[in-house]
């Protein structure tokens, strides 16, 4: 039985410049909260198929994800996968939906999450965890927000 969860963050930019933000790999390291490293999995332009592993620091260890993007219409929707078995967690899958909309000159972001696979026990007890988890996934969209709102770019 999967965990799904849904957070929204009005962020006072333009769809284009909240997609650029969310695509840009090179420049999570400016806003991510506990960044480590991104190492990219696939060369060319980002797109459906491109793949990375994200390590980040978390409970004093570093944790380390496989991300691939599986859907993505610019401006308006990226969808990532995440399978957990190829990561530090060595179980699950997670997916994430953003989708942008325009908002008053701003764009309200969505993110829809799933989180699956991780076993009975410990989707059982996932749920009293998925608080933390939603309050982790709000830290990073309001790090990514403070970036995209005092940068240059419009």
């Amino acid at each position: 039985m999967a965990l799904e969860f849904t957070v929204r963050k009005e962020i006072a930019a333009s769809p284009e410049r909240v997609f650029d933000a969310l695509k840009d790999l090179d420049a999570a390291s400016r806003w991510m909260p506990n960044f480590v490293g991104i190492e990219k999995l696939t060369p060319g332009r980002f797109g459906v198929g491109t793949k990375w592993r994200e390590t980040r620091r978390m409970f004093g260890r570093d944790a380390s994800e496989l991300f691939e993007v599986t859907g993505l219409e610019p401006s308006k929707s990226l969808e990532l996968y995440v399978d957990g078995t190829q990561g530090s967690s060595k179980r699950g899958h997670y997916r994430f939906r953003y989708r942008l909309e325009p908002s008053g000159g701003k764009t309200a972001l969505t993110m829809e999450a799933e989180i699956g696979g991780m076993g009975f026990i410990l989707e059982l007890f996932g749920r009293f965890l998925l608080g933390s988890f939603k309050k982790a996934i709000i830290s990073d969209l309001e790090a990514m927000a403070g970036y995209i709102e005092g940068s240059k770019k419009a």
